[in-house]
């Protein structure tokens, strides 16, 4: 990881300086200039007029800074299309913003206090295991598994792609970093836009890379911005958390209305929403790998129709046991192909198959109207009249499979109506039912057995809604789309939350004091250069600073307790 992160920079540095040599760039800024995080960056350090060329790179050790005001004439242009538009409309999310504010305060104090009793239980549970256990305990092998359960070596693999106190997989790291320097850039040119609607001059707008961090910036003039009334910087303040949060509205309508998926439909893919699930890919050195291709498309599990999609497959492979589902419809066989032995039924923690030698064999359950209970039948005669050892790939792995209710369905000699059969908790037989890729002349659906954990399938086929048209139309763009979008929309919202908030470096500290100015007094009364040692002037002061300070403590708290938890928990 660490070579590829610093391979990466040596390629980003070598870029910039070539762009740089290419159009005779080659100064840099001072650092005051500069901010390291997008959201702090609005306001500049000081108050100087600085003339920047049209396009600037900054290219210093991990640090990489594109700077223009190219850009400054259409912030400009399109608030003056529409001034009273915008005014609304930024006067609406200075009041949205004041109310984040509020929420985000409660948000922060919910999760300190989450924080302090998840501590607490830690230690609680650290101390309770400290004393011996009076009762061994028997842990099964065959436990339904998930991300994070009890298995140590799938905990390890799971471990291996997530950093401690973050719960996305590292396997998204790219989607993040286009995720975050979208959301920046819809944030800064809310400020940008507000900022040319009140008349402020707009010195310049860049995009930076900081170590693994992208984001976007925008400076204005602060003298002009201390000039304004309290409610028009509140506009300009808010302005960016307001656009985040209308992306995240936008966002959440456009995926979970279907109209993502409707759109691509219309172009280099079909929707097989109706039909199956389309396969993107196969985890290699699997059972399925040769035998399930990408593009396929996928129409039942057993039984189970694959109508809705991705619901119905997620729920058939993860929560099976809960579904009300019936398997009374068995399959033909003939008593004829019965093998003589019943290994193949004998099914336990360390033979999880059976202990059949001959692999082509599978237990069957019989079909029986009368009742019976065979796990607890002591009578080993009674038992194989109900399970017995049939041939699997002619029963199962057939479409055209004459299917039965009772031994008379069949149309064979000697009938024998069967069902796959393995006990609770042990690997099951599923018949996946595909159909090949649509370029394929093979149009008819085909049937493979697979013999194992549902969730297995689930964690091994990766599959879509969407299938490409023709086969060179990428399989990846939709997924990748999806996730750009669902990341866009996840930390649009955390930045309208965490950006508002009154703390050191982040907008909200400066919407507080323009707030506080608007609530306590009026502007000419209230101004620092005019009257900095009046009493209500001072009560604010300190108000501000209180509410500063511990908004900063709690966000430093939930932060690094949250790191501290994440390494601590992984560590018990």
């Amino acid at each position: 990881m660490l070579l590829t992160f610093l391979g990466f920079w040596v390629v980003v540095h070598a870029f910039c300086h070539f762009i740089q040599q290419k159009f005779h760039s080659k100064k840099t800024f001072t650092n005051s200039f500069f901010r390291t995080t997008t959201n702090r960056s609005f306001l500049p350090t000081s108050g100087r007029q600085t003339t920047l060329p049209e396009i600037h790179i900054s290219n210093q050790p991990f640090n990489v800074r594109f700077t223009t005001n190219i850009l400054n004439p259409y912030f400009k242009s399109l608030a003056n299309r529409a001034p009273n538009f915008w005014k609304l409309w930024f006067s609406i999310g200075a009041f949205v913003g004041i109310l984040t504010m509020i929420i985000g305060i409660g948000v922060m104090i919910m999760a300190s206090w989450k924080l302090v009793t998840g501590f607490l239980a830690i230690i609680w549970k650290v101390e309770s295991n400290s004393f011996p256990a009076t009762t061994p305990i028997n842990l099964n092998n065959f436990v339904k598994r998930n991300f994070i359960d009890e298995n140590p070596k799938e905990k390890d693999d799971y471990d291996n792609h997530q950093i401690p106190g973050v719960t996305l997989p590292m396997s998204h790291f790219a989607y993040y970093l286009i995720a975050l320097l979208i959301c920046g850039v819809i944030h800064e040119m809310g400020h940008a836009i507000a900022a040319a609607k009140e008349r402020i001059e707009i010195k310049y707008t860049g995009i930076f890379l900081y170590i693994i961090y992208p984001g976007a910036f925008v400076e204005i003039s602060t003298h002009e911005m201390k000039e304004l009334p309290c409610f028009k910087q509140l506009r300009i303040l808010c302005a960016g958390v307001w656009h985040n949060l209308i992306i995240f509205l936008l966002g959440y309508f456009i995926l979970n209305t279907g109209l993502f998926t409707s759109f691509l439909s219309l172009t280099l893919w079909r929707s097989v929403d109706n039909m199956g699930v389309s396969v993107i890919s196969v985890e290699k050195n699997t059972p399925l790998f040769d035998h399930i291709k990408p593009s396929m498309v996928i129409t039942k599990l057993d039984d189970f129709v694959l109508n809705n999609s991705l619901d119905n497959w997620n729920n058939y492979l993860l929560e099976n046991n809960k579904l009300n589902i019936s398997h009374h419809i068995g399959f033909c066989a003939s008593e004829n192909d019965i093998s003589s032995s019943t290994d193949c039924c004998e099914i336990t923690d360390d033979h999880p198959y059976g202990k059949a030698e001959d692999s082509s064999v599978s237990c069957f359950k019989r079909i029986t109207t009368q009742p019976y209970e065979f796990q607890n039948n002591s009578n080993n005669n009674s038992q194989q009249k109900i399970l017995v050892c049939l041939p699997t790939i002619p029963i199962l792995v057939n479409v055209n499979e004459q299917r039965c209710i009772k031994d008379d369905d069949c149309n064979v000699k000697s009938p024998l109506c069967v069902l796959p059969y393995s006990p609770p908790r042990f690997p099951k037989s599923l018949r996946i039912y595909y159909k090949d890729v649509p370029w394929s002349e093979n149009e008819q659906e085909n049937v493979l057995l697979f013999l194992g954990k549902l969730q297995d399938v689930w964690e091994i086929v990766q599959v879509s809604i969407l299938q490409p048209r023709w086969s060179w139309v990428p399989l990846w763009i939709p997924e990748s789309l999806e996730l750009i979008l669902r990341y866009t929309i996840s930390f649009s919202l955390a930045l309208c939350v965490l950006n508002i908030l009154p703390a050191f470096q982040l907008d909200g500290q400066h919407a507080l004091t323009a707030l506080l100015l608007w609530i306590f007094g009026t502007d000419q009364d209230l101004r620092e250069t005019a009257i900095t040692n009046s009493k209500k002037n001072k009560r604010r002061k300190q108000i501000e600073n209180g509410i500063r300070y511990f908004v900063t403590g709690l966000v430093v708290w939930v932060v690094v307790g949250t790191l501290i938890s994440g390494i601590f928990i992984d560590n018990v």
